[in-house]
């Protein structure tokens, strides 16, 4: 049986897998990107992480009762 700590490392992988790689710095990708569409980007990979935080808070009470019934 796996241990919580495995559980919610699996976990965690399958919520906050970046869709993409970032640009390296300096590449001309993030110096001509427009201000709106990085905004944009950066607001969606903020609401992602917020929905993956509380996923796992979720799943660490759910995995925190059952250890405690045990």
């Amino acid at each position: 049986m796996q241990t919580l700590t495995e559980t919610l490392m699996e976990r965690v992988e399958k919520l906050v897998r970046p869709s993409k790689p970032p640009p390296e710095w300096g590449s001309p990708l993030q110096s001509t990107t427009p201000t709106s569409i990085a905004i944009q980007e950066l607001a969606a990979q903020t609401e992602a992480l917020a929905n993956a935080v509380r996923e796992i808070a979720l799943e660490v009470q759910k995995l925190s009762e059952a250890s405690y019934r045990r």
